[in-house]
């Protein structure tokens, strides 16, 4: 068990609330942005429980993250859970596979905010319960860069990724088919959550499975990129059809972020098995934090 004053448990209570501190602003400029959307909603004042929500959201992340560097981090889970829930659930509200033909439904699609606005908190706040929740194995022997490279690829997938469909949605018949524009939404979400457990892996130890999906997702990301640049090809009868800013959104949301994740993967190899950076790493903490002793 690592003491208050061992630098590990030092360094890792300083990524805490280094994480949780940047998600909450985040999401404050998220409730800004999402306060600035909503003039021009048909409802603007439907946006107003978004609004609270996100900067609850914001203020749980905060919480969470003091209760982890106290050493409670089943308390700091929960809440941390409950902020990362209430941001992927906000705007799901609006593609929910269904068709929206009643008043109620419709009332229920004017509260969702965009998802952009989020892309940000989501990834940061994925690492955290993840590094909080998994095992380690060994000491952590990567650098700063990897971590920070690792979230900047699934942050920026993210962001250009649900952008780009929102683009393509507003242009094409999949705004329409609602099990298609759902699946459309969840699935940026998904692989940005894969980038950021194989950032985590890496970092608990699991070097292997973790590298193995960074490159994976990576190399996915960028063959469905380039695939992508003469049309929206997720969408049959989009294929092939040229859109505004086409191919610039799928470089911004496959190619870049699909280099940068790669590049993730590769830079872990190269600390961990060419550099040999983990010879003259602390020795492993393989026990984990348990209540009223630092994370």
């Amino acid at each position: 068990m690592l003491s208050p004053d061992h630098p590990n448990s030092l360094q890792a209570s300083s990524l805490v609330r280094l994480v949780s501190s940047v998600a909450a602003v985040s999401l404050v400029a998220a409730a800004g942005v999402v306060a600035l959307e909503a003039f021009s909603q048909t409802r603007p004042a439907f946006q107003i429980p978004a609004i609270a929500l996100t900067l609850a959201a914001g203020g749980l992340a905060i919480y969470a993250g003091a209760l982890a560097v106290s050493g409670r981090r089943s308390a700091a889970l929960l809440w941390w859970g409950v902020s990362l829930g209430l941001l992927v659930l906000m705007p799901i509200l609006q593609v929910l596979p269904l068709d929206y033909n009643t008043t109620l439904l419709l009332d229920v699609k004017a509260l969702a905010p965009p998802p952009w606005p989020y892309a940000a908190a989501i990834p940061l706040l994925l690492f955290l319960i993840l590094d909080a929740s998994i095992p380690s194995r060994r000491g952590d022997e990567t650098s700063h860069l990897f971590l920070f490279m690792g979230l900047a690829s699934s942050v920026v997938f993210l962001f250009f990724a649900t952008v780009l469909v929102g683009h393509v949605a507003e242009r094409s018949a999949l705004i329409i088919i609602p099990q298609r524009l759902f699946l459309s939404v969840l699935a940026p979400l998904a692989i940005s959550g894969l980038i950021v457990l194989g950032a985590a892996l890496v970092r608990k130890g699991f070097a292997l499975e973790g590298i193995a999906l960074l490159l994976a997702i990576g190399l996915g990301i960028e063959f469905v990129s380039t695939w992508s640049y003469d049309g929206p090809h997720f969408i049959e009868e989009a294929s092939y059809t040229p859109y505004a800013r086409f191919p610039l959104l799928p470089v911004l949301a496959g190619t870049i972020p699909g280099i940068l994740t790669a590049a993730t993967g590769l830079l872990a190899v190269w600390e961990l098995y060419v550099r040999g950076g983990g010879e003259d790493a602390p020795a492993p903490n393989l026990e984990p934090a348990e209540a009223g002793q630092p994370i």
